[in-house]
């Protein structure tokens, strides 16, 4: 199987993420609890995790960071523990269910909540957002949209926002490659996860914030510490943390980001070349792209007659991952006029090849020279 669904997950992993995360399964310890040192092994790379995102993510002084098991519960963390529905919220189109679910919730329990539509290149104009937002409470929004790959300028945002609102950055698509300096860009929060362009496993996520912030935990429990009390501790990062934490997935997080930060520019290049082949492509076979950057290897696109599902299946059968449907981004879809069908999504990553996207190309013009074909038998299927 040739992989090419890196924006859902990336399959390449350095191989000291995968040796930390065997060693530290093999030697599993509960880091922060016990006081033995296989635990305090655990707790000792927990915190070098820490200290290397914060350097990553220019957040080395007046913030924290906490773990969460995926990007998702670090933006549910991020909404929930500092909002209520008497705020005034904005977004975006562009933005992924794990943004959109928690805001609408809010905004079903009265909460204000402004959309933002996006120009006519896909992205979100940054005046467009300071201008719905001057005095709005919360600012959520994508880096990158999953299906576009539209980038939006979080720096303007971030750099020109009141300084009451609070601006939470999901940054799970063009992280890093498009960095990201939240002092600079005075970022309140920053959601990731640890599986995708920094290369670590499924299972992990974190949340950067202000140390300013006030924040309610998500999950209460044991945090080791303030154990002769039956509430939750509100410091971080312990209070956020509650229960076992996954410290081999965090551990090959550390290896996982060490080696995306020390390969950045190689992958950059990589991940361009190999889009403006395709992107070449898809246009000479006559396929619909809906993708505008291919920076970040994100191609959304569809024929006019097979259904991207259809498509998915027969690159499937030829040995391709991709990925069909929604892509859990239900407003850029209506925008684009896409909610029935969905789009077939290929997304490159780090360690795809030349070769690969020849092989991947070679595919998609045999499926459209057999088009009658598929057509006449996707339609008895469904008879």
């Amino acid at each position: 199987m040739i992989y090419f669904d890196n924006a859902a997950t990336s399959r390449f992993k350095p191989k000291k993420a995968i040796k930390a995360l065997v060693y530290d399964t093999v030697h599993s310890a509960n880091g922060g609890r016990s006081g033995h040192d296989d635990a305090i092994y655990a707790m000792v790379n927990n915190e070098r995790t820490r200290r290397l995102l914060l350097k990553i993510y220019g957040a080395e002084s007046g913030y924290n960071v906490v773990f969460t098991k995926n990007c998702t519960e670090a933006i549910n963390l991020a909404v929930f523990g500092c909002l209520n529905p008497s705020k005034k919220i904005v977004t975006t189109v562009n933005d992924h269910n794990a943004m959109l679910r928690p805001l609408f919730n809010l905004k079903s329990k009265g909460a204000s909540l402004s959309v933002v539509n996006p120009s006519d290149n896909l992205s979100i104009n940054p005046k467009h957002v300071l201008r719905l937002s001057y005095d709005a409470d919360f600012i959520g929004m994508n880096l990158a949209s999953n299906v576009t790959g539209a980038v939006c300028d979080v720096e303007e945002v971030g750099k020109k926002k009141s300084d009451k609102t609070i601006l939470l950055v999901d940054g799970a698509q063009g992280s890093p490659f498009y960095q990201i300096d939240m002092t600079k860009y005075n970022i309140d929060m920053l959601a990731m996860p640890a599986h995708k362009s920094l290369h670590g496993i499924q299972g992990v996520g974190f949340l950067i914030f202000k140390d300013t912030l006030k924040l309610s935990p998500l999950v209460y429990g044991g945090t080791g510490t303030s154990s002769d009390s039956v509430y939750q501790p509100l410091y971080a990062p312990e209070g956020f943390e509650a229960g076992t934490q996954f410290s081999a997935g965090i551990h090959a997080l550390y290896e996982g980001a060490k080696w995306s930060m020390e390969n950045l520019e190689r992958s950059r290049k990589n991940v361009l070349k190999l889009s403006q082949k395709l992107m070449y492509a898809l246009g000479s076979l006559g396929l619909i792209n809906y993708s505008v950057n291919p920076q970040l290897g994100i191609f959304s696109f569809k024929d006019a007659d097979i259904p991207p599902t259809v498509m998915a299946d027969e690159l499937n059968t030829l040995g391709f991952a991709t990925r069909s449907g929604l892509h859990c981004a239900p407003l850029i879809h209506n925008y684009l006029g896409t909610l029935e069908s969905g789009l077939v999504r290929v997304s490159i990553g780090a360690d795809n090849t030349e070769k690969e996207i020849n092989a991947l190309i070679s595919a998609l013009e045999k499926i459209m020279i057999k088009k009658k074909e598929i057509l006449n038998g996707w339609s008895f299927k469904k008879l």
